[in-house]
């Protein structure tokens, strides 16, 4: 794992202050927001972080989806042209981003969402490319083939290729990125078609167990076992990325039965809290958080804020979460030099554990702060009916 307490920096951090964040003051944050851009988006020349063995394709899809949010939340659209750049150039020629590093159904689902989030903010679209909304819808489209009901009675793998070894591990990262992008095309096009999906990939996923009856949410399921083998790990993504999804059905839909699901996500990310600030249970505290694992809670942070905008009834749940990991978070960069921030938000403190993950994480949640104000993400102006080809 590759971080950036190298010697040097250590010693920086030592002698640093740390950054003092007023959680109430909109000005405060986006001035903390701002040096936190800054830090990730010198980590990514062209709109992609340096590849395996440092960070992973799918990082940097991840990434660019935060600074959509920054912009979205801030206004500051300082980066936008990054973030175009770095979206066409993996959009490949069959505009799915099914790109030489897309090995995972996971892989494409980041980028397909990030895609969906240009659609739904309006980043400006660039002559003779395809769209955002065509290059999410694509993705989708692609996930539906790929579907098997000849084991555990439906479900997506995690790995792509046939050969590959976690080709038969039916995760919920995969699935739950399958299914916020449902909802969400559902809810931007007006199109019954991905409403049914939403509903089907939801069903599936709690027939299994991976959602159990108190919202918790496992890791996946071997489907070698027929499902019957659950991971019961817990990462705080995958309680985000189905919290999401079931606000915005309920949003889209008002069937009553996403609001409890919406209520009972909420309820369920209190497991990824210590002393009311978020953190990644599994592996935090014994510091052994990987590249990956240090991107997890960004995206907790994103869902919840975006959560709390899409069904405002949540916000007296999600403000608090939001508010008090704001600013532990902030204790744990560095007011001077690189301004790197830390991981281990719960310590308050200077934290050495440093890296991209850690940038966005604390920048997600940054933009959690002033997301509230921001109003909803927007819809097609014309319904579209049918899938992209």
């Amino acid at each position: 794992m590759r971080l950036y307490s190298i010697a040097a920096l250590v010693a920086a951090f030592h002698s640093a202050h740390a950054i003092d964040l007023n959680s109430q003051d909109p000005g405060s944050i986006r001035g903390v927001s701002h040096k936190v851009v800054s830090n990730l988006v010198s980590m990514m020349p062209g709109g992609l972080l340096p590849q395996a063995p440092q960070y992973y394709w799918w990082e940097s899809g991840g990434s660019l989806g935060g600074l959509l949010e920054y912009w979205h939340a801030t206004g500051d659209g300082s980066q936008n042209a990054m973030i175009t750049q770095g979206l066409l150039s993996q959009k490949t020629a069959a505009n799915n981003f099914r790109t030489g590093d897309c090995t995972g159904n996971d892989d494409q689902g980041w980028w397909a969402l990030t895609a969906m989030s240009a659609a739904e903010y309006g980043l400006p679209q660039v002559p003779g490319n395809p769209s955002w909304l065509s290059l999410a819808q694509n993705v989708f489209q692609e996930f539906t083939t790929r579907w098997d009901p000849t084991t555990c009675n439906g479900g997506m793998g995690w790995q792509i290729a046939s050969g590959a070894s976690g080709f038969h591990y039916k995760n919920s990262i995969s699935n739950g990125l399958f299914f916020q992008l449902a909802a969400r095309l559902a809810r931007f096009t007006g199109n019954p078609d991905y409403t049914n999906w939403a509903n089907k990939i939801y069903d599936w996923t709690t027939s299994v167990g991976l959602i159990d009856n108190d919202f918790k949410v496992y890791d996946g399921a071997d489907a070698t076992k027929n499902c019957v083998g659950l991971d019961h790990n817990e990462w705080s993504y995958n309680v985000g990325v189905f919290l999401y999804g079931a606000a915005v059905m309920q949003d889209y839909t008002n069937d009553p039965k996403w609001a409890p699901r919406t209520t009972g996500l909420i309820k369920s990310t209190g497991s990824f809290l210590k002393d009311g600030v978020l953190f990644e249970k599994q592996c935090e505290v014994d510091g052994k958080c990987n590249t990956d694992q240090q991107f997890f809670k960004a995206f907790l942070s994103r869902w919840l804020a975006a959560t709390a905008v899409m069904v405002p009834s949540t916000q007296g749940a999600i403000s608090p979460i939001l508010g008090a990991s704001a600013t532990a978070a902030a204790a744990t960069c560095a007011s001077g030099g690189q301004q790197l921030c830390g991981s281990r938000w719960y310590t308050k403190a200077i934290d050495t554990v440093t890296g991209a993950g850690s940038q966005l994480a604390v920048l997600d949640v940054m933009n959690g702060l002033l997301t509230t104000s921001t109003g909803k993400p927007g819809k097609a102006s014309k319904k579209a009916k049918r899938f992209a080809a």
